[in-house]
């Protein structure tokens, strides 16, 4: 009987020895998540936000967290990145919401032009009004972080567009649906085409401008193609880097605590405020190569540029209301806190 007992509690000894060993093996192996973007790995965003990012997350974990990043749509072109992240494909990605028209639509306030005039101001309005509004927009993502490009100018290869009458006839890069219609109204003929078309595109006046941050200049090397610049602060346009949110569910309490350690806001406002820098880097090489003119027009010029383009807010307010949103009341909300951050 003693044999048995003894046998037993032996067994027991071992089958709990192997049962804590397991459990070390499954705590020791690393987990990776996969991070999608279309952007080159020489962008600001990947060097300066995304690589940082997945390097602070692997060092909080102490190698138990690896995210690797997969640059150039080698997972997705931008359109299709929601869609990714959202199916499994991609564990996060970054995306341009305005670029899915429809499917963000509180967010697609953020659209209209003349709201924000700094990636950072523009950013601050997203987060202090993100729980109130933009969040429902994201249900069905963890956000990571959010933030924004610099102001969008016109830029040209052909002729100065100095004037809301300058603008007539101009075939222009649109940046997004929003953008398309308000070409329209000021008279030029917007041209949807993929960023990365647009160098090509400029070299042969399939287009003859774009509307796009002077950052642009220099990310796809234009300083030689772009003859003029007319600073009419047009747009800012959210971007946002979002996670598979059954993965976010699965993963341990130590993973969830360093990723948002090393995202969140503060991520989000150093993204902001990196654009922003590149932007003012970028003007100040465009001063100093002294090949490209750049314009500031008036204070009157500028407000006709307003006022033409003010029917979009109206009928932006009545479409969105109809579809059940909170529309005037947001839009309110965006003017009132853009104030804050001028």
């Amino acid at each position: 009987m003693k044999k048995v007992t003894i046998l037993g509690i032996a067994l027991i000894f071992l089958l709990g020895t192997l049962f804590l060993a397991d459990m070390g093996t499954a705590q020791a192996k690393t987990i990776q998540l996969k991070f999608a973007h279309f952007m080159s790995p020489k962008h600001i965003q990947h060097r300066t936000s995304f690589a940082p990012f997945a390097k602070d997350v692997e060092e909080i974990t102490g190698g138990k967290l690896k995210i690797k990043i997969y640059p150039g749509g080698a997972l997705g072109k931008p359109k299709q990145l929601p869609d990714a992240v959202k199916s499994g494909i991609t564990d996060i990605a970054f995306i341009i919401p305005a670029y899915t028209t429809g499917r963000f639509p509180y967010l697609s306030v953020m659209d209209l032009p003349f709201l924000n005039n700094s990636a950072y101001q523009t950013t601050q309005v997203l987060y202090d009004l993100y729980d109130q509004y933009f969040s429902k927009d994201f249900k069905d993502y963890k956000l990571l972080w959010v933030f924004s490009c610099g102001p969008g100018v016109f830029h040209s290869v052909t002729k100065p567009m100095n004037t809301l009458d300058d603008m007539k006839g101009m075939k222009m890069r649109a940046p997004s649906s929003t953008m398309v219609k308000a070409f329209k109204m000021m008279g030029a003929n917007p041209v949807g085409m993929p960023i990365s078309k647009l160098t090509m595109s400029l070299q042969k006046k399939v287009i003859d401008g774009m509307l796009t941050p002077y950052s642009a200049v220099k990310d796809f090397r234009l300083f030689d193609l772009i003859k003029y610049i007319t600073e009419i602060e047009m747009y800012t346009m959210p971007f946002a880097v979002v996670m598979n949110k059954q993965k976010w569910n699965s993963l341990p309490d130590f993973a969830k605590k360093a990723i948002e350690e090393a995202g969140g806001k503060e991520e989000g406002l150093q993204a902001a405020v990196n654009y922003d820098n590149h932007d003012a880097n970028t003007l100040q090489e465009i001063y100093q190569r002294k090949k490209i003119q750049v314009f500031k027009p008036k204070w009157f010029e500028k407000r006709r540029f307003q006022m033409k383009l003010q029917p979009l807010a109206d009928n932006w307010v009545k479409a969105m209301s109809k579809k059940g949103l909170p529309a005037k009341a947001l839009l309110d909300d965006v003017h009132k806190t853009a104030k804050k951050y001028k």
